[in-house]
């Protein structure tokens, strides 16, 4: 092995600097994936003739270690640098000789790296190359030596051979809890979901290999019998600071409706800039209010591959020369017949009671909350009198609960169709001891109150949820919602049930079972973690 120098004059000590950069987990993630498949974008050809390629790989790993000495580290099957492409990689002042690309900055490898670590190591080597190359930034130590030079180490490789490794220590930000590391798999699954649709790269985070799901676009049966599916491509041209700034990309009706995913997605060069669950492109100029159908259903790709984008590459440089007004009042009308159609589409999907129950026991099962589970149909449900002792009833007690289901929402309404048996029971184990509840899915009376919970015993309990409630009616257009909101009641429910396991004399402070539903809540989201 080799040893030699690599100048980083003249400002060394910027290094610490960028640990104070506004970045997240997973757009200074997304830094090291522009390198990777940029490399191979760049020699795509030569990397696809060689013998086993098969297709770019990208692997995350992070590393939680006790003592906090976590570490992570990214490794690619690119095409690798040589001598004078990592030496650019790892000088300041250095920017790629090819600037059309996603690293066109040339600083993003240096900057998210020394966010995330304070100590930091590149390994590569090139496809066709008889060296490879090592190099470690110590950044605590180039802000207090001022350090002009870093150790390169240069070793032997085989002309077959080629990668980049990034491995990161004495972290400054750490990715844990399943809260955040789900979100940063979901989030560079968006950013990257062209490059994984193409099919030419895998990344992977951990163990799981990373996916986009497609979103279902509404299809509508028109009256000669055609079909019409609502998506159709758009184009644009935006004049500005002398130069034409082009976009294209379509615009689409999504079914369910989502408060979570609808929007625009903003994309330049094949990779997201703006979008992702919760964090679309949805100005109340195109979309409307949060609780318009259009602000729910319209969503679309659009992409803007010469326009100006911030040096984290999170957003677009647009909010100080009016540009984005331009870009909105350019949508406009492209869009207004989708905006329109989406406040008509009623949409009936089918919700199996079976499916909900059988994921609420699971999901509360699988985060520690309960144990020894399971759901099974009644056939001939419960009616509660007004003798029985409430928990929670804000409703008359003579309700009645026996008719089927599938009968009751026939109608022409927007709600989901419920298909399956109307009640359940469910034993469980709650803090060692057992339980029994029957829940009841009733669509019987839209003026009834939200939920209804009859005490029959100390461990036996009737909870009975009101499909028709008119505060579920924004959201009963979505299958999945059900499952939510038994999940939900199930949770108040257990804390009542633990308010007053712990009160000695009967009586439960206001803010007891609002602490501990919290809890229960936070404990399904986390998969059993507590914080």
């Amino acid at each position: 092995m080799k040893k030699n120098k690599i100048d980083i004059r003249p400002t060394s000590g910027v290094y610490a600097t960028y640990k104070r950069l506004s970045y997240q987990p997973w757009t200074a993630i997304a830094e090291f994936v522009d390198n990777s498949t940029q490399s191979y974008f760049d020699h795509r050809e030569q990397l696809r003739a060689t013998p086993n390629f098969g297709k770019l790989k990208i692997s995350i790993v992070y590393e939680a270690r006790d003592g906090g000495d976590d570490s992570l580290t990214i490794t690619d099957n690119a095409f690798g640098m040589e001598l004078e492409d990592f030496e650019r990689a790892i000088q300041l002042d250095k920017v790629p000789t090819n600037t059309s690309g996603r690293n066109e900055f040339g600083m993003g490898l240096k900057t998210a790296a020394c966010w995330f670590g304070s100590k930091w190591s590149v390994y590569s080597t090139q496809l066709a190359s008889e060296f490879g190359y090592n190099a470690t930034v110590d950044v605590d130590r180039l802000a207090i030596f001022k350090d002009t030079e870093v150790d390169l180490d240069i070793f032997e490789s085989t002309p077959e051979e080629h990668y980049t490794i990034i491995k990161i220590e004495n972290l400054n930000k750490k990715i844990t809890g399943s809260r955040t590391i789900g979100k940063v798999k979901e989030l560079l699954s968006s950013i990257y979901r062209q490059d994984i649709r193409n099919g030419e790269i895998a990344i992977t985070y951990g163990d799981t290999e990373l996916f986009y799901k497609e979103p279902t676009i509404f299809e509508e049966e028109l009256d000669n019998g055609e079909t019409r599916i609502w998506k159709k491509d758009i184009f644009l041209t935006i004049p500005h600071n002398g130069l034409d700034l082009f976009c294209h990309g379509f615009v689409a009706l999504r079914i369910p409706a989502s408060l979570h995913d609808a929007g625009f997605t903003l994309m330049r060069r094949g990779r997201v800039i703006v979008g992702g669950s919760d964090r679309n492109y949805r100005p109340k100029e195109l979309f409307g209010d949060q609780n318009s159908f259009e602000y729910q259903r319209l969503f679309g790709e659009i992409h803007m591959d010469n326009w100006p984008v911030t040096q984290a590459k999170d957003d677009f440089d647009w909010h100080n020369s009016g540009l984005e007004e331009s870009f909105i009042e350019a949508l406009q009308p492209l869009i207004r017949e989708y905006r329109q159609k989406a406040g008509t589409i009623r949409v009936r999907q089918q919700a199996e009671t079976n499916v909900v129950m059988n994921q609420a026991v699971n999901d509360l099962e699988r985060a520690g909350v309960i144990t020894e589970a399971s759901a099974t149909p009644v056939a001939v449900p419960f009616v509660p009198t007004t003798g029985n002792e409430q928990v929670h009833q804000e409703d008359d007690a003579n309700e009645q609960y026996a008719t089927p289901i599938e009968e009751i929402i026939s109608s022409n309404d927007p709600a989901i169709r419920v298909v399956g048996p109307e009640s359940y029971i469910m034993p469980f184990n709650y803090k060692e001891k057992e339980y029994q509840f029957e829940i009841h899915f009733d669509s019987s009376n839209a003026l009834g109150s939200w939920v209804n919970v009859t005490r029959r015993n100390s461990t036996d309990y009737y909870i009975s949820i009101n499909l028709k409630h008119a505060f579920f009616k924004p959201f009963n257009e979505n299958k999945d919602f059900l499952a939510i909101m038994t999940k939900l009641v199930i949770a108040m429910v257990l804390a009542e049930i633990d308010a007053l396991l712990v009160s000695s004399d009967g009586r439960i402070a206001a803010s007891d079972i609002r602490r501990k539903m919290n809890s229960i809540l936070e404990q399904v989201v986390n998969g059993g973690e507590t914080r």
